[in-house]
This record gives structure tokens, C-alpha cells and sequence, in this order.
């Protein structure tokens, strides 16, 4: 098992072609953790395992030709996408109620021709 850096508190490790990574759903959503394991998809399979304690693993599996810097770089990559989806989800949540109003207002402008 090697993990990433010096650091054996590192958090994460590459072993028999699988990373597992603990995600902390006070910090990030379960909707922005399905979305960054989707986007994840070409590099590797992310199975995301049950809730425990604010607590959900993802075992980031690799496909067997990969190397364990690729891997490691892809679970990198993983958190940089959840975060980036967490953040477009808080995006979307705090602007949700403005973009209602902007199509209301637009489909209330608009002239709808009769039917028939």
C-alpha cells in the first residue's frame, strides 16, 4: 500500500486496482457526489458505498492496465470535481428563485398564438 506524499496520514491509497476515499457529507452533498463520480467515469468506475455518521466511501476502481500514479492522480481529480459540483449545486440552490422569476417574467411577455 503507498499512499500520496510522505505523509502516511495521506487520504488515500492505491491497492489491488482500487482507491477508496471518504467523502464528508457536511461539506459536500450526495447529488454533487453522484455527479463528480459520473464525470469520473472514463478514468474509472466510482462505486459509492452507504451513509454512516455524515460519512460515505467511494471506491474509485481502476481499470487493470492502470498504473497507481494515474490512479492516484485520478482520485485527486475526484475531489476536484466534488467540489466544483457541490459548489454549482450551492450555486443553483442560492439562485434558484431569481432564474423562477426570470422565466416567469419572460413567459408572461411572451404572446402565445390560438389554437386551431
Amino acid at each position: 500500500m503507498k499512499t500520496i506524499g510522505a505523509d502516511a496520514r495521506a487520504p488515500f491509497a492505491f491497492r489491488d486496482g482500487h482507491i477508496v476515499v471518504a467523502v464528508d457529507l457536511r461539506a459536500y452533498r450526495l447529488a454533487a457526489v453522484q455527479k463528480a463520480a459520473y464525470r469520473m467515469a472514463a478514468k474509472c468506475t466510482a462505486v459509492i458505498g452507504e451513509i454512516r455518521d455524515n460519512s460515505l466511501d467511494v471506491t474509485l476502481a481502476f481499470p487493470p492496465a492502470t498504473g497507481e500514479q494515474a490512479a492516484l492522480e485520478a482520485a485527486r481529480l475526484f475531489f476536484q470535481e466534488l467540489l466544483d459540483q457541490e459548489l454549482r449545486e450551492k450555486v443553483g440552490e442560492e439562485t434558484a428563485s431569481l432564474r423562477t422569476l426570470i422565466l416567469a417574467h419572460a413567459f408572461s411577455r411572451a404572446r402565445v398564438p390560438p389554437r386551431g
